[in-house]
Parts: C-alpha cells; sequence; structure tokens
C-alpha cells in the first residue's frame, strides 16, 4: 500500500513538473491550479490563459512562442498556463470549455466579461502578443483638441468620479493607460490627450518636458482643478495611488507627497525581464511586418503598443535621480500657484486586426501522443497594423 502511494504521488509531482517544463526556465508564465484561476479572475484586469497537456506535440512546439508573448506583455498583462493532464485541473478545464490542446483563452476583466478563445493556427508569439494587447476593454476616453479638455473636466466632475488625465507625447494610448482604465473602469475616468512636442502641457502652466514624456493630472470628484500626480508612471505606484483616490477618505495631498518621495528602486530580476524585453520588443513588432523597411517606417510613425515603455510596467524611461537642493528649485514646474490650490482642492475634497485563419484540427484530450494526428503547417503570419 505505500509503495502504491509514492508512487501514485511520483506521477502527480511529474506530471506538474512536464506540465511546467515545456515552457522555458525563465519564462514569465505561471501555472495555475483552481485556486489560483479563482484568486486571478477576481481581478477586473486583461489576463491570458493557455490550457495545456505535457504529451501535448502542439503545445510543446507552442510553449516557446507563448513565452514570448508574455514576456512582451508583462506585467501589463498577467499570461497563465494550465495542466489540463493533472486530475485537480480537470474539472477546471472542462469548465472552461477546452476540448482540445492548446486551448489560448483571454478573459478581458476576470471574471466579468466573457473569455475569448484564440481561434487561428498562427501561433507564434507576435500573434499572440497582438491578439492579447488589442483586446483589453477600452474605457479610456480620447481627447483630441487641447481646448476639449476642459469642456471633459467640466461634464466629467457632474458624475462624481474621481479622473485622472494622461498628457503623452506618444501617439497613440499607451498600453499601461488602456490597461489601468480597465482595471478602474467603473471606479475612476481615465482619459488621455496627446502632446504634441508638450505644448499643451506649456498652454496648461507646466513644462514641456522631454520628448515622449508623459504627465498624469488628477481631478478629484466634482472638482475642476487639476493635481499632478508626483510619482513614478509605472503600474504598480500608478495602482497604489489610484487606490487611495478612490477610497475618498485618505488625506491626497499626503499620499501625493509619499508618491513624490518614492524612490525608484530598480529590482535586479525586473532589470533582466526589461533587458529581454528591450531586444524582444523588436522582434514582436518586426512579426507583423513584411521587411525590416516597413517596421522601421512603422516605428518612425509611432506604432508601437508599448509606446516608450522602459522598465516592466512603466510609461517612459527610468526614472532620474530626484534633484536636491537648489538644484530642487530649477526643477520645479512653472505653475507653482496652480499646482498649490490643486493640492488644496484635492485635500479637501472627500483597433481590429484582420479575420483569423483556419484552425488546424484540434488534438483530443484523451488520446495518447502515438495515435495524434500530425500537426498542419500554421498559418502566415498576418500584416498587423500596429
Amino acid at each position: 500500500m505505500w509503495n502504491i502511494r509514492v508512487i501514485a504521488l511520483t506521477l502527480a509531482a511529474y506530471s506538474t513538473l512536464a506540465s511546467a517544463a515545456i515552457f522555458p526556465k525563465d519564462t514569465v508564465v505561471k501555472m495555475l491550479d483552481p485556486k489560483g484561476f479563482r484568486k486571478a479572475m477576481k481581478n477586473n484586469e486583461t489576463t491570458m490563459v493557455a490550457f495545456v497537456a505535457p504529451w501535448c506535440g502542439h503545445c510543446q512546439r507552442m510553449a516557446p512562442e507563448y513565452s514570448k508573448a508574455a514576456l512582451g506583455l508583462y506585467p501589463l498583462i498577467p499570461t497563465y498556463a494550465v495542466d489540463c493532464d493533472a486530475d485537480a485541473n480537470k474539472r477546471l478545464c472542462n469548465d472552461q470549455g477546452v476540448q482540445g490542446f492548446p486551448t489560448i483563452k483571454l478573459y478581458p476583466r476576470g471574471k466579468q466579461l466573457n473569455p475569448l478563445t484564440y481561434d487561428s493556427g498562427d501561433r507564434t508569439a507576435s500573434s499572440f502578443f497582438y491578439w492579447a494587447s488589442r483586446r483589453v476593454p477600452n474605457h479610456i476616453k480620447k481627447i483630441g483638441q487641447l481646448d476639449d479638455i476642459q469642456q471633459w473636466v467640466q461634464e466629467s466632475a457632474e458624475r462624481g468620479l474621481p479622473r485622472a488625465l494622461l498628457l503623452t507625447q506618444e501617439k497613440i494610448i499607451p498600453l499601461l493607460w488602456t490597461v489601468l482604465g480597465n482595471k478602474y473602469a467603473g471606479k475612476m475616468e481615465l482619459a488621455s490627450h496627446r502632446d504634441r512636442k508638450g505644448k499643451s502641457s506649456v498652454a496648461m502652466g507646466y513644462e514641456a518636458g522631454e520628448q515622449k514624456s508623459s504627465k498624469v493630472l488628477i481631478y478629484a470628484p466634482n472638482s475642476t482643478i487639476p493635481v499632478r500626480y508626483e510619482g513614478i508612471n509605472k503600474l504598480d505606484s500608478l495602482s497604489k495611488f489610484f487606490e487611495s483616490v478612490i477610497d475618498g477618505t485618505a488625506d491626497l495631498k499626503i499620499v501625493n507627497e509619499e508618491a513624490a518621495s518614492e524612490e525608484f528602486v530598480p529590482d535586479e530580476a525586473e532589470l533582466e525581464i526589461e533587458r529581454k524585453q528591450e531586444a524582444q520588443r523588436i522582434a514582436l513588432a518586426h512579426g507583423g511586418f513584411a521587411n525590416f523597411i516597413d517596421f522601421e517606417d512603422a516605428i518612425k510613425k509611432g506604432h508601437n503598443p508599448h509606446g516608450a515603455q522602459g522598465y516592466p510596467g512603466m510609461l517612459g524611461d527610468l526614472p532620474k535621480k530626484k534633484a536636491t537642493g537648489s538644484d530642487s528649485k530649477a526643477a520645479e514646474p512653472a505653475a507653482e500657484t496652480r499646482e498649490d490650490k490643486g493640492q488644496a482642492a484635492f485635500a479637501a475634497s472627500p483597433a481590429e486586426e484582420p479575420a483569423p485563419t483556419a484552425t488546424p484540427t484540434p488534438e483530443p484530450l484523451e488520446v495518447p501522443v502515438e495515435t495524434q494526428a500530425s500537426e498542419p503547417e500554421p498559418a502566415s503570419a498576418p500584416k498587423d497594423e500596429l
């Protein structure tokens, strides 16, 4: 009896390891069990999940490409995998309608929206990356003209929610901002305005800023006076600040001062991910173009899903070391009085892609490897418009 138990435990452990082993050792893809899946679905965020089996030849060939896509999306779109061959996960896979391997599903907003199934035969990193990044629900109000900003500010103030306006010199809305808009939809309104060469910033009383820089302006509920967010423009820092804004009970002047005092301490693991992302970002973007000349032309026109992202989950490059003493005065924004008024008000207030190609015949769930049909040649990559 003891030997039987040991064998059973060994087989169970082997199944889990085999599933994880189809992905590279340094992958950012996280394996999920039913408990982890439920936890992931509780978050109001877009996630991508691959339902796989360790014996599946299609899965083994797909895993490196899926892992590359996960790296490109990290940390804005969490990417997971579930080993459907493990007994503990079979009910989960069945409940999610998995009928063949691999099955890739996108959950646009946790359990609040129905999942989408990847039905293209092109299982490449570029295809997974664009498929996921383009299907984050869009809750961002795009403001084209400078004069339209004040109109949006006044109209949105009447709806009683806190608001955040992004002034970005990028030609497209950064994926980070779209992800935040989806995460806080219904709790906070987000808008974006293209700040060409910082001209809008200057007109609003701020400095123009460096090329491709961004500014975040916060409006308290029912207020039309902006407060400039002084923290770091990265996912976790902005999320923490937005949570305080939404809470409504914190002294937001103090919260903003705390955000301004946050020192950027790069994590070595995150820096390694950044280095890999920098190289892979080019490869991912290049995958949607016929040749490198087309790709260069697209980049010059600003077609880059990540915008000017540097460190994972961040707008722009790594923050510079904060100035001290006399240097800090030179770095102060032009509209100091406007900022002071805004802080006081804050403290007082509570794209379509081409039609998918034909899907190859899915591998059956319970058929042994030796009886599976051979894999058809994948379709060629679609010519994506970035």
